[in-house]
């Protein structure tokens, strides 16, 4: 069998004569040192700006450049016809074998540039055809020698004899020594005419044609927001998965809100460091005022702390576990707290992340913070009832009961956040109830093994300076952990360095002004975002709380995630690969 270049024929190649030749040189026997390179373009031709070979026959026995025509040929006053098998009729004032001399001349000039210092290889023989595999071709004239010629008559024999028949009249008609190529010389040559190669655009430039990609998809989120104020609806709870917009959503809809006329608008969240992103967002965007934003337990301490129960209620939470000191203090001495203190209700309400404020305590004081309360108030609460109600532990479904007879629900299906392969991964591995599909292409998420903390630490420096080496910008990378920041891998790393995200630089990390990588918890980061995650310290894959908190780190991926886990889940890995693949008839990432 001949070696084919490529080892199939496009799809997109209409010519059913040149599929059917692709076959027959395949598959001929005593054909295995043939190489044949099919469509080879050539940049450089005597009479056209760019032509083109539809097989390049490399033998022991010389250089063969072939033309195929498929269906019916004529020739009226000069002109050349050719019908394809469609009924279109092509014309042509070149003869194909006129055609096939001028390519290979092309080709020749080519090689003798190439090799011009090796006798040899630039003194090659060569010879040209024209093959017409449907019809019975005898009206040749003297354009061309019947020995050229390949026609229906010639199927029925091996292709090998029209070959040979090719060298006989190449070496007949040229006087000059020709030499027949060898192994290596086709093997050179193959490697001249058709390298392989593989150009790879560094990740930082893929990452931003992906991250413009996922921009224009953002804007188009909007509509919703146009649906909500075209039908007026003034209470509505959103729902929606990782990657879905929520955040998005909700600092543009509090922007909106605060340009009405007289209106006030509340942000709240549970997270102090997305408090503080949305807040320096909200003043960029909406430099006037009119939008206050807040984490949940800064609201409640600051109803606390300005009421008489301020006292009571830090003596209260020195001594009660802190497991329930936000759960079931807070909420009760807030309560207290509204009957002691006037509260000054907004206009609007906009709750981002509420999944972690979803407990009926927490809405009864929330109640107070918007006109009309809860019930008959203007609102827009986003939440997501998937993997990331189970971080912090607060999700009440009888809160999330309450919401629903009270407002509009609103669902958002499409992962705006996530590449494909991010979003399918963080699928299969933590298996969410409701899982938002993405459709842009990007990076395969990669996965590392470590068994002690030393070799953890190695793998990620090594996957942090490859980043860095393919021209990434460290801004653009956050280490992320389900441990404390103590305890984290990242934090005990030297080289490269990272900084902390916190209170006083989320804001330059989250707009990329940060000039390093950076690390964090999963559940500080939660609401937040960047290009490239690294999620390490992953120890457990079953227990609820890790599985949530293993989503949430993986969605806060945009464009590059990387996964660091203990040799002890590779069982579990596996399994929900195996699972996954079975349902979704998905390929496998790479796992190093």
């Amino acid at each position: 069998m001949a070696r084919m270049i490529p080892a199939t024929i496009h799809p997109r190649v209409r010519s059913g004569a040149e599929r059917l030749l692709f076959d027959i040189i395949r598959d001929a026997p005593g054909t295995g040192d043939w190489v044949c390179l099919h469509s080879l373009g050539l940049a450089r031709h005597a009479t056209k700006r760019r032509g083109e070979i539809d097989f390049l026959l490399l033998t022991r026995k010389g250089i063969f450049v072939l033309e195929v025509k498929g269906g019916g040929v004529a020739r009226h006053g000069g002109v050349w016809r050719f019908t394809d098998r469609y009924g279109e009729v092509h014309e042509k004032h070149e003869s194909p074998f006129d055609q096939a001399s001028s390519a290979m001349f092309a080709l020749e000039n080519d090689m003798r540039q190439e090799f011009h210092s090796d006798e040899r290889r630039s003194r090659l023989l060569f010879g040209y055809g024209a093959m017409f595999p449907d019809i019975v071709f005898d009206e040749t004239g003297c354009e061309a020698d019947r020995q050229l010629l390949y026609d229906a008559r010639d199927r029925r024999k091996p292709i090998t004899e029209y070959i040979d028949r090719l060298a006989a009249f190449a070496r007949k008609s040229d006087s000059r020594a020709r030499y027949a190529p060898s192994e290596k010389d086709i093997q050179t040559l193959v490697n001249f005419l058709r390298p392989d190669f593989d150009l790879i655009p560094p990740l930082g430039v893929q990452a931003d044609a992906i991250a413009e990609r996922l921009i224009s998809l953002e804007k188009e989120q909007y509509a919703v927001i146009d649906a909500w104020e075209q039908y007026n609806h003034p209470r509505v709870l959103v729902q929606g998965g990782a990657g879905t917009g929520k955040t998005l959503l909700a600092l543009e809809t509090a922007v909106r809100e605060a340009r009405k006329p007289n209106c006030d608008v509340l942000l709240i969240c549970y997270n102090r460091l997305l408090a503080r992103f949305l807040e320096e967002n909200a003043k960029a965007r909406h430099s006037s005022g009119g939008i206050a934003v807040k984490s949940i337990y800064s609201l409640l301490n600051d109803l606390i702390g300005s009421s008489p129960l301020a006292d009571e209620f830090e003596s209260k939470r020195a001594i009660t576990d802190a497991s329930k000191v936000c759960r079931e203090l807070y909420p009760e001495y807030a309560l207290l707290a509204l009957v002691e203190s006037k509260v000054t209700p907004v206009k609007s309400l906009i709750i981002d992340e509420a999944q972690d404020i979803m407990t009926s305590g927490l809405l009864d004081v929330i109640d107070a913070f918007v006109e009309g309360g809860l019930k008959l108030g203007r609102w827009r609460i986003f939440c997501d009832v998937n993997n990331q109600a189970s971080v912090f532990g607060a999700f009440d479904q009888a809160a999330l009961e309450r919401l629903l007879g009270y407002g509009q629900l609103s669902i958002l299906v499409t992962n705006r956040r996530n590449t494909k392969p991010v979003a399918d991964e963080t699928a299969m591995l933590t298996r969410p109830r409701i899982a938002a599909p993405a459709s842009v292409s990007g990076i395969p998420v990669q996965y590392s093994w470590y068994d002690k903390p030393d070799a953890q630490m190695s793998k990620l420096s090594k996957i942090v300076k490859r980043l860095l080496g393919e021209k990434v910008s460290p801004s653009r990378i956050t280490v992320l952990s389900p441990l404390s920041v103590e305890k984290c891998c990242a934090s005990s790393i030297s080289d490269p360095q990272f900084v902390s995200v916190g209170w006083n630089n989320v804001w330059e990390i989250a707009t990329g002004k940060c000039r390093s990588a950076s690390y964090c918890t999963v559940s500080a980061f939660k609401g937040l975002e960047n290009d490239f995650i690294i999620l390490t310290d992953i120890e457990d894959l079953d227990s609820e709380w890790w599985r949530s908190v293993i989503y949430v780190g993986m969605s806060r991926a945009k464009v590059g995630l990387h996964l660091l886990l203990h040799e002890s889940l590779r069982n579990v890995y596996e399994m929900r690969l195996r699972q996954w693949m079975e349902e979704h008839n998905a390929e496998p990432m790479s796992a190093e």
